[in-house]
């Protein structure tokens, strides 16, 4: 009976024993999938994190591809401006009367400036001088004073100036070679009274 009771402590030891350890393993088996699971997480957010940052560096890459381009129109928009070309031996001289004042009128010179690369430009300008004065006169002559008196009045009749000239220049000279275009105009003078 001895041996009975024995086996039975032996058997009942061992049943106790065999919970325990399959608890343990259980309990490992558990924390390997919580591991896993949360190594798959962090790989996930590690690949979107990735794909968003490249995302983000291709459009600042536009970006700066607009930028520079923007600067670079600006500097040749800067060398354009600075830039001197040839002008005319004397500027256009003209004297309107303001149109709808009665009694007040506006003198000023007009020079016109070219890219002196174009040598027959001058000479065409030259030759032609009173049809030019007569656009000037003609632009002139027919506006405001209100337009006469700001700034953005008299660079919109800068711009009309070069663009009726370059109106009436034709595209090549004698030779057939091209003649070039008027670029900018500018006032030498400008009184009004």
């Amino acid at each position: 009976m001895a041996e009975k009771a024995d086996e039975k402590k032996t058997g009942e030891q061992e049943a106790a024993a065999e919970p325990a350890s399959g608890g343990k393993k259980s309990s490992i088996v558990k924390w390997a999938i919580v591991g896993v699971i949360l190594l798959l997480f962090i790989g996930i957010e590690v690949g979107i994190a990735v794909f968003f940052v490249g995302k983000l560096k291709e459009p600042s890459a536009e970006v700066n591809t607009e930028k520079q381009k923007e600067e670079d129109e600006k500097a040749a928009a800067l060398r354009a401006q600075t830039e001197m070309g040839a002008t005319l031996s004397s500027p256009i001289e003209v004297t309107v009367n303001i149109f709808g004042e009665e009694g007040r009128y506006l003198k000023c010179g007009v020079q016109l400036e070219y890219d002196p690369s174009y040598i027959n430009l001058g000479a065409e300008l030259e030759a032609r001088k009173a049809r030019v004065k007569d656009v000037v006169l003609d632009i002139m002559s027919s506006r405001p004073l209100s337009e006469l008196m700001t700034n953005d009045g008299k660079k919109a009749i800068r711009e009309q100036i070069v663009a009726e000239i370059n109106a009436i220049l034709p595209e090549n000279d004698a030779a057939g070679n091209s003649l070039g275009k008027v670029r900018r105009s500018y006032f030498d003078s400008f009184v009004m009274q």
